[in-house]
Formats: structure tokens, C-alpha cells, sequence
């Protein structure tokens, strides 16, 4: 039996992941603090488990992977740290409350599912995919503390690959703009999001499904020489600057 844990499994990348992952004959333990949503999917994707808990907490990550070991024989292959949050604020406006809270779901959570993992993933020469951001390679006005949380589980990732590349390896997903919930408000927005996708030579929004194909592959035996790696699905909205479209070359046909 393969065994996966994906965190932040009850929406958006996490459940889609969750979903693939079942699709593919894998066997997924996922958390999540939305209760129904997680029983929900449990029901409805047999060879999943939902275990309810709060990233914030050693505790319940602890209790998220011993379940997986349980189930796996004590073994694990995968390991998914998708769960996040995001806020923008000005860093001034930013009381240490917003910003140990943003490290603790963003980044802490990850750190605590690695290490009780960890001797599992050896066992099952396993991989782990940290789900970063673009916002964790470049810098945006008023997503300081978010840049930063992102940032800092990129250097995690690649840490931990040099340190356990020959028996579980690393590597990092960086989206860019994701048609999920937490686009919300501006998918909504038709003047906001034409400002958005104006920015992406694809020109559209990601659907949740094309970052979760990117995670499976970098879990699956066809990556397995991609280690420490920073796999950014984004339509090339950070490979450089584009030209604004009034100011576009004219080409001949």
C-alpha cells in the first residue's frame, strides 16, 4: 500500500491533490480544520482518510502522520505541506499576532509534519512536495509577511534535500494565481482580474487541477532523480517583465 499525507486537503490544490492521488490507486490520510468538507470528501473517495486538526499544532500534526503509519504499515511515500493562508497588509499595520500566525500556518506547520514524518518517508523512500508561492521567489507590495513565510519553506526545502536527498527527496511547488476560493473576491471583480490576467502571457487563471498534476508528478517514480527543486506553475507571470499591450511590436504577416 502507498501511503500519502496531504495537509490543507479539504479544498482548492489540497483536495484536488487528494483526489488525483486516490485516481492513481494511492492510499491518502488528509487534514483539514473544516470538519464537513473533510468527511465529505472521506466519503466520497474511498481509500482516504480525513483526520480533522489545526497545523498550528504540534500536537495534531503529530497525530495526522500516526495515523498514516498506522495505515501504512509504518511507511509512508508521500508527504503534501499544501495548508496556508495568505492576508495582504502594509508590514507596519502588521502586529506580531498576524505575523507568528502567518509563520505558524505557512511555515511551522510544515516543519512539524517533516520531522514526525520523516522516519517514515526514509522507510518508504518517500518524497515531500512543500506547496510554496510565487510570492515566496518575488516580492509584491503589501504581501510582506506572506513573501516571507513562502520564502522561508523554499529554503527549508532545499535545506532538507541536501541533508536527505539519498533517501527522501525535496522539492517545492510555487503557484501563481489559482482559480480557488481564495481568489474569490477577485474573480468577481471583472476590472481586477482582466488587470490580472493581463499579467500572464497564458492569459488566464490556473485551475487547481494543472498545480496538482505538478505535485503528483514530483511525488512519482518519473521524478526520481528531481531532487531540492523549485517547480513554479505560474503561465510565466515571473519569467520578466512584459511589455504593456498599447506599447506591443507591431508584426507583419
Amino acid at each position: 500500500m502507498s501511503m500519502y499525507i496531504v495537509t490543507g486537503g479539504t479544498q482548492g490544490i489540497g483536495a484536488v491533490t487528494v483526489e488525483q492521488l486516490i485516481g492513481q490507486g494511492m492510499s491518502v490520510v488528509f487534514t483539514g480544520r473544516d470538519v464537513d468538507a473533510g468527511e465529505q470528501l472521506s466519503q466520497r473517495l474511498p481509500g482516504s482518510t480525513f483526520v480533522a486538526g489545526d497545523v498550528r499544532q504540534e500536537a495534531d500534526c503529530q497525530r495526522v502522520v500516526y495515523r498514516a503509519l498506522e495505515l501504512g504499515n509504518g511507511s509512508l511515500q508521500g508527504l503534501v505541506n499544501n495548508a496556508g493562508m495568505a492576508g495582504r497588509k502594509a508590514l507596519t499595520q502588521t502586529s506580531q499576532l498576524e505575523w507568528d500566525t502567518m509563520f505558524e500556518v505557512n511555515t511551522r506547520s510544515a516543519f512539524f509534519f517533516i520531522k514526525h514524518a520523516l522516519p517514515g518517508l526514509q522507510a518508504g523512500h518517500g518524497a515531500v512536495v512543500n506547496v510554496s508561492s510565487i510570492a515566496g521567489k518575488t516580492g509584491e507590495e503589501g504581501l510582506a509577511t506572506y513573501c516571507a513565510s513562502k520564502a522561508a519553506l523554499i529554503g527549508m526545502t532545499q535545506a532538507l534535500a541536501l541533508e536527505y536527498g539519498a533517501s527522501v527527496r525535496f522539492n517545492a511547488v510555487c503557484p501563481g494565481q489559482i482559480a480557488t476560493r481564495m481568489m474569490d473576491a477577485i474573480m468577481k471583480d471583472a476590472p481586477r482580474l482582466a488587470a490580472l490576467t493581463a499579467r500572464i502571457p497564458v492569459g488566464r487563471l490556473a485551475a487547481p487541477e494543472e498545480v496538482a498534476q505538478a505535485i503528483c508528478w514530483l511525488l512519482s517514480p518519473a521524478s526520481s532523480y528531481v531532487n531540492g527543486t523549485v517547480l513554479t506553475v505560474d503561465g510565466g507571470e515571473t519569467a520578466g517583465l512584459r511589455t504593456p499591450p498599447s506599447h506591443a511590436p507591431q508584426v507583419s504577416r
